[in-house]
């Protein structure tokens, strides 16, 4: 799919509703905007996690989170590094 958005007075580009709503992105939706130079430059769509697939334990020795259906922590940790800078 290709698009032609015009950047705004602010410099803001509008994600055509299409791609906005096959990636379920709205307006809390963290994204990574890379600049791969000679005019290109990629937004990728940070996906959240539903609460469903995070389970809480706590017991005498800890407390923590356990993912399920595959998630890894360390991948999280990693997005959250990348969107804080």
């Amino acid at each position: 799919m290709n698009y032609t958005a015009l950047p705004s007075i602010k410099g803001q580009i509008t994600i055509p509703v299409p791609i906005r709503t096959k990636y379920n992105i709205g307006k809390d939706t963290p994204v990574i905007i890379e600049d791969l130079g000679k005019g290109v430059i990629t937004v990728k769509v940070m996906k959240m996690i539903d609460h469903k697939d995070i389970e809480y334990y706590e017991n005498a020795k800890k407390v923590g989170l356990k993912f399920k259906n595959g998630i890894d922590p360390e991948i999280i940790a990693k997005a959250i590094k990348q969107i804080d800078g």
